[in-house]
């Protein structure tokens, strides 16, 4: 029974990979499949070894699989188990304590039993947030009010933001078209009304680039404010108004940052006076006031996200060299960002009021921007979420309090919520005691907002301290640079393999070429996979036709030069031999190196959309009783005694991701007791067994007899040809029919 249990498991993936490797042209899209197909069997492994009945046939195709997943809500969950894309969940102690989600959406607070969300919360609370606005259009296309405190329209065009903000299609989606029509028609003498219908004329112009009214329709409102804003150190509502104050300016900021991105510049100087402005009327405690006085949050918000647009359209137009040192470490650029850290250190120790829909806003833009998940020590977004979620009415209004009424509070809590919880694409490492790390302060936070047009969507990346929690290295992947050797500690260096195990790819650069950060990075490698066990595992020149080059069809004129470790299956470390930071930090899109990056991010998550903050792989179900069942599993080892043992530890973290899974849908723990020697006096005793590798296998008379004795003594084989290694899956089938019999797939 167990022999034959085996036997059609193996079948099945050994005629899956014959689907993936006859069609070449297709490899990234069928090796996750491949992935997909190998976790759904496993699993109905796991369910028969405790005496489950799977609903999971295991003779089935590819596309069966995939309809099956579709079916039962884990579309996308499954490939997340092996190395080919990260892991993107949060730690085991958080799974357990979100792992109750209701099927219904609730008005009255988060839809877990403790308080908890996950990212279906997060879609459910924006598509009722949307709806309900869009609910509230009148007739001609405009949102009704009530008391509104400082600009008429406000609502309308806040909503509408809210819904391009949210993918609405200014073509399609009729909602949104009546309240273009309404913006287009009315026009306020409001700063606050003109900025943000700036935004929403560019927002919608990336929908549609060719409409003329659109463009013309900024080009308005971007003269509107140059023209407002006069001589005067900022703006305030009126163009009449002879004074200034910081929540009004950082609109205007806004509105004049939305005509830039659709190519409409603003007035010389305009950038560097704005920077003057904010560092000037900065608090002596590092915060800002409304005009001159005491520090608030909201305010504090408002000079942050401003300064963060101010270098990157000022101050950050230059890079790190080697030759001329740093250019952001004097000057005003240095003034700018010491004011930014001392903005950040306020709000560090002060925060702000989770359940104002002005403050969610402004956190969200400040974090946003600032590349920082965590502020004050807090998750910003979990916590602004948390408050949105309690607040959410049952018709899907988000009465918040603050600036304006419901209907705006919804939409500024909308917003947060698009941009907040976008997918993470990287994350960069902060390491050491000074800023070697960030010698190009802005490089991954431009090529980020680049690659928003790629995606179509949002996109986040975080710095990531080298000692933060394991969770938060969550993005796909992780980039290191600097000019000095950094000196990991081996501690940090299992954190960043154990990042690598769970699928990330890690890039790293040397800044302007650094000789020493080169030497550090290929001694990285061997540190982390030693040459003496991981033999396959060092740095060799990227192919040409990788499809780290190729995934997207592009004509490379200077290909960037890189040198790549792989482990068989997949590259998983690169190091540049260029310099693509530097033109991350410049912002030169045109360069190659944007192309290279928007590779990397589709090769490693094998072309695949990528996952919202907080998203797991559980169904979005309630979770089954705990019971007393448990399940042990162990990995065989196999290969000659001096073989290194890179090979049948490949994907090593795969059985410990099953475990959440398993524990939600049976209520049964996993235990994974790590490599099993058969033929030890002391081999640990387990259920299940798996049997893995991208070579050749070679298992001895001694380990084929303790297998069959456990074989016959009820436990369960998984075999699994890893990433549908062709020389494993025809080296494991010859191996299965001479040693245990025929093999025969089940009914």
């Amino acid at each position: 029974m167990a022999t034959n249990r085996s036997v059609s498991i193996e079948t099945c993936i050994q005629s899956s990979n014959k689907k993936v490797l006859n069609e070449r042209n297709r490899s990234m899209t069928m090796k996750t499949t491949i992935v997909k197909y190998t976790a759904v069997v496993a699993f109905a492994a796991l369910q028969a070894a405790v005496g489950e009945p799977s609903q999971i046939p295991l003779n089935l195709d590819v596309q069966q699989v995939i309809q099956i997943e579709q079916q039962q809500g884990q579309q996308g969950e499954f490939r997340n188990i092996q190395a080919n894309q990260i892991i993107q969940v949060p730690g085991q102690q958080r799974v357990m304590r979100n792992a109750a989600p209701s099927r219904q959406p609730r008005g009255d607070g988060p839809s877990r039993q403790d308080g908890g969300f996950r990212e279906s919360d997060i879609r459910r609370a924006r598509e009722r947030a949307i709806a309900h606005l869009q609910s509230c259009l009148a007739e001609d296309g405009s949102i009704q009010e009530g008391i509104v405190h400082y600009s008429e329209g406000a609502a309308t065009v806040m909503g509408a933001l809210a819904m391009l903000a949210a993918g609405a299609d200014p073509e399609s989606d009729p909602a949104l078209r009546r309240a273009l029509e309404w913006l287009r028609k009315n026009d306020q003498e409001n700063t606050y009304f003109r900025a943000v219908r700036a935004n929403v004329w560019e927002y919608a112009l990336r929908r549609s680039p060719e409409d003329a009214q659109f463009r013309a329709a900024l080009q308005r409102d971007a003269d509107w404010l140059v023209n407002a804003l006069q001589d005067k150190e900022g703006w305030r509502y009126l163009k009449t108004s002879s004074d200034w104050d910081n929540s009004v300016t950082q609109y205007g900021v806004l509105g004049i940052w939305a005509a830039c991105r659709a190519g409409i510049e603003p007035p010389e100087g305009f950038w560097l006076r704005m920077s003057r402005h904010f560092r000037q009327c900065q608090n002596s405690d590092g915060g800002w006031g409304y005009q001159q006085g005491g520090s608030s949050a909201n305010m504090a918000t408002a000079g942050l996200a401003t300064l963060f647009l101010v270098f990157d359209m000022h101050h950050g137009r230059t890079s790190y060299s080697a030759s001329n040192g740093n250019p952001f470490a004097s000057g005003e650029a240095a003034e700018c960002l010491t004011a930014i850290s001392r903005g950040m250190a306020w709000l560090d120790n002060n925060g702000g009021d989770n359940n104002d829909g002005y403050y969610l806003y402004g956190i969200e833009r400040t974090g946003v921007a600032s590349g920082r998940k965590v502020i004050g020590g807090h998750d910003w977004f979990r916590d602004g979420m948390l408050s949105i979620l309690q607040h959410q009415q049952a018709d899907g209004s988000i009465p918040l309090n603050g600036y304006g009424n419901t209907r705006i509070n919804t939409a500024f809590a909308s917003l947060f919520m698009v941009y907040g919880g976008a997918p993470v694409a990287f994350n960069k490492l902060q390491y050491g005691d000074n800023q070697d790390w960030n010698l190009n302060p802005r490089d991954v936070a431009n090529v980020t907002r680049h690659l928003w047009g790629a995606y179509e969507n949002p996109l986040n990346w975080f710095s990531v301290a080298i000692d933060a929690p394991a969770e938060d290295f969550e993005a796909p992947v992780l980039f290191i640079s600097g000019a000095a050797a950094p000196a990991f500690t081996d501690e940090q260096v299992g954190k960043l393999r154990a990042y690598v195990e769970r699928g990330g790819l890690i890039l790293a650069e040397p800044s302007d070429g650094s000789e020493a950060f080169r030497v550090a990075m290929e001694s990285l490698v061997g540190k982390l996979f030693p040459p003496e066990q991981f033999s396959a595992h060092g740095l060799r020149a990227l192919d040409p036709e990788h499809p780290i080059y190729t995934v997207i069809p592009h004509p490379w004129t200077a290909r960037p030069a890189l040198r790549a470790a792989s482990d068989g299956s997949r590259v998983f470390f690169v190091l540049s031999d260029g310099n693509m930071s530097r033109d991350w930090q410049m912002n030169h899109t045109h360069e190659e190196s944007f192309q290279l990056a928007m590779n990397l991010l589709f090769y490693t998550t094998d072309q695949g959309a990528l996952h919202p903050r907080f998203h797991s792989v559980l169904p979005d179900t309630l979770p089954s009783p705990s019971r007393d069942t448990a399940i042990t599993v162990g990995r065989l080892v196999h290969g000659p005694a001096d073989a290194p043992a890179s090979d049948w530890r490949i994907g090593e973290p795969a059985t410990r991701a099953f475990a959440p899974f398993l524990r939600h849908i049976h209520g049964i723990d996993l235990s994974d007791v790590g490599p099993v020697d058969l033929c030890t006096t002391n081999a640990p005793t387990v259920q299940v067994l798996t049997l893995t590798g991208t070579g050749g296998l070679t298992l001895d008379a001694n380990a084929t007899a303790a297998l069959k004795q456990f074989l016959a003594g009820g436990g369960t084989l998984v075999v699994d040809a890893y990433a549908g290694s062709p020389q494993f899956a025809r080296d494991a089938r010859a191996y299965i029919t001479r040693e245990l019999g025929e093999l025969v797939p089940l009914p």
